[in-house]
């Protein structure tokens, strides 16, 4: 009896140290988790955070924060828990070695009943002290495994940041070189107002001599000293990416080429006096965008790589021009006499040459896609290498054009035997037109117009 109740007193004592320890872990366990979930929190910057990073980010922080709580719900509820499921709230390892030795005395001392109760107290409290140990264990590696994912995601977090602000540098960067090339434009552009202003003088005198009659009764024409002061002045000025809007044009071009051109032709000139000025005259790449020269004299006129995108063409004399690499996109050329032309590599898209006389004009390498050419004559007209697909040849005259790697796919045309009467009129110098009918079929098909004849490819027999 004395041994019990020696044993009972060494167990109240334990008891007492155990949950002395016990409060101590739990203070210390909270306190550290609610540390590291502030750390966590404080550190990271969810504000900062955007996109998808910062929903995992939060669901990591959330996903510690509820592990935190959770973990610190149990601990602070342990006996009550441990109770419940066990039977028992302690799980200190000396309360349970004393439960062995209280069941092996019972057992020695052949005191079965106590034996037997002892033995279930020591199976409840083994059970309790191994279900805590795992679940401390658990939340030890839960949380390592957390912090070195959250770990692992802040540092791709950082690499990201750095990344966005590499590539703003870098956009920062481009912008100051656009503003860089923009400024040593507009210096260009600042130059050019003194031949702007020596232009308005040209132009003063033009109209003054036309005034006065100087030349030839009755003839609008001008002195060759004007003319020469024109054609030098246009050559002065040279094509450069001028600012629109808020950026510089695509390309190189010259708008005050583009104007020089247009108060020449508005003065009603005779065409004389226009002649000398196109011989020699440099209006290439002038930027005239929506011009209006319908019907104007243009004979000859060097337009290399101009932009006369949607401008008024109809009806004009451009026989001889120069017009290779321009850019007509949408421009009405309708009746225009285009006679020897030179349109090598020209932007010719959906360009209305409706009745307009090409003949013996160079469009090799032109882009016609689209472009209506509606009882156009073509006679002689150098087409190869050029993109005719989607046009509109009906009615077209173009019995000896050169038709060479010329692209016709979907080009409309007026008859079912149009590629017939194409082939049966070749000449010896008209390159091309039997490659086209031996490419191409024509079909009738239907269309927004109703039933056209159109040109398709013919199907390439592969021979095994």
């Amino acid at each position: 009896m004395p041994r019990i109740l020696l044993v009972m007193e060494d167990k109240n004592h334990d008891d007492s140290a155990s949950s002395r320890i016990d409060m101590i872990s739990r203070t210390i366990i909270a306190l550290v988790i609610g540390i590291l979930i502030g750390a966590i929190i404080a550190q990271t910057g969810l504000e900062a955070l955007q996109d998808e990073i910062t929903v995992m980010i939060r669901g990591f922080i959330w996903l510690i924060v509820i592990l935190g709580l959770l973990s610190f719900w149990v601990v602070q509820n342990k006996e009550r828990i441990l109770r419940k499921l066990f039977g028992v709230s302690d799980t200190d390892f000396g309360e349970l070695s004393k439960s062995a030795q209280v069941v092996l005395f019972n057992v020695v001392e052949k005191d079965y009943p106590e034996a037997k109760k002892g033995l279930n107290r020591l199976l409840k409290r083994g059970a309790a002290l191994f279900a805590w140990l795992n679940f401390r264990r658990w939340i030890v590696i839960v949380f390592q495994s957390l912090f070195v994912g959250l770990g692992g995601l802040l540092g791709t977090v950082l690499l990201y940041n750095q990344n966005k602000l590499l590539v703003q540098q870098n956009q920062l960067l481009n912008q100051q070189n656009i503003r860089l090339d923009q400024q040593t434009y507009l210096q260009e552009a600042e130059r050019r107002s003194s031949l702007v202003f020596l232009m308005g003088n040209i132009l003063d005198g033009v109209n003054q001599e036309l005034k006065e009659d100087v030349g030839r009764k009755g003839v609008r024409d001008v002195t060759p000293q004007l003319i020469g002061r024109v054609i030098a002045l246009s050559n002065a000025l040279r094509p450069y990416r001028y600012l629109g809007s808020d950026s510089l044009v695509g390309r190189e071009l010259s708008p005050e080429r583009g104007f020089l051109l247009l108060s020449i032709v508005s003065s009603e000139i005779d065409k004389s006096s226009l002649q000398q000025i196109y011989r020699s005259a440099d209006f290439s790449y002038a930027d005239l965008k929506n011009a209006v020269l319908s019907g104007e004299y243009l004979k000859g006129v060097n337009l290399t790589g101009a932009d006369l995108e949607n401008a008024l063409l109809d009806e004009a004399d451009l026989s001889g021009a120069n017009l290779s690499e321009a850019v007509l996109r949408g421009a009405v050329i309708a009746r225009a006499n285009l006679q020897e032309a030179r349109l090598r590599d020209a932007d010719l898209f959906k360009t209305n040459f409706e009745s307009a006389d090409l003949s013996k004009a160079n469009l090799s390498g032109a882009n016609l896609r689209d472009a209506y050419l509606a009882s156009a004559i073509l006679q002689h007209a150098h087409l190869n290498r050029a993109d005719l697909s989607g046009a509109n040849l009906s009615g077209v005259e173009a019995l000896t054009a050169n038709f060479e790697q010329t692209n016709a796919d979907s080009a409309l045309v007026s008859e079912f035997g149009w590629l017939d009467s194409i082939r049966l009129h070749t000449v010896s110098d008209s390159v091309g037109s039997n490659g086209l009918s031996s490419r191409y079929y024509i079909d009738s098909v239907q269309t927004a117009f109703g039933w056209q004849y159109m040109l398709l490819k013919k199907k390439v027999e592969v021979k095994e």
